[in-house]
């Protein structure tokens, strides 16, 4: 399923490239922009996630990202089984040409550092309790809509803490 997501958004985000050829700047050099938000299809609860980014040319940013998921399931009333999750990860994005200042459509690549653990609290013994992590790839396309000169709205499609992810944009 994971990879399915990966390629689709990867397809997306190449025809996107070639599609888009006006002539407006979206996303100025030096512009600077932090982003808060939640996501929806990422396995564990409700992912939070807030990401910056700094625009090093007309076209191009980069930033860090970092999310954070947690949820518990009881288990036949004797004990609950808490999941957490959390990524930190290094992001670049282009930023496509488009005909609007207050449109920014872009799509990116992610690398970064994951860690997820599972743990047992309940009135029998632990059962297990595990945790793992390693490193994280992943490509995101997703565009900014500014309602004012300083607040806006993002929403990106991707892999990272979740499959969809939606919030306010804030320009620095």
């Amino acid at each position: 399923m994971i990879e399915k997501i990966k390629n689709i958004t990867l397809i997306l985000l190449i025809c996107m490239m070639y599609a888009m050829d006006s002539c407006s700047q979206s996303f100025p050099k030096g512009e600077k922009t932090v982003n808060i938000g939640i996501g929806i299809g990422g396995g564990i609860g409700v992912p939070v996630g807030i990401s910056y980014e700094q625009a090093i040319t007309d076209r191009i940013s980069v930033g860090g990202y970092l999310a954070y998921a947690q949820e518990k399931e009881t288990y036949g009333g004797i004990g609950d089984w808490k999941y957490t999750y959390i990524l930190a990860a290094a992001r670049g994005s282009y930023h496509f040409k488009v005909d609007s200042d207050k449109f920014d459509p872009y799509g990116g690549l992610m690398l970064g550092y994951n860690i997820a653990s599972v743990k047992w609290d309940g009135s029998r013994a632990e059962p297990i309790s595990s945790s793992a992590g390693g490193v994280l790839w992943g490509i995101h396309i997703g565009s900014k809509y500014w309602f004012t000169e300083k607040i806006g709205a993002f929403a990106e499609l991707g892999y990272g803490a979740s499959v969809l992810s939606a919030g306010l944009s804030f320009r620095l």
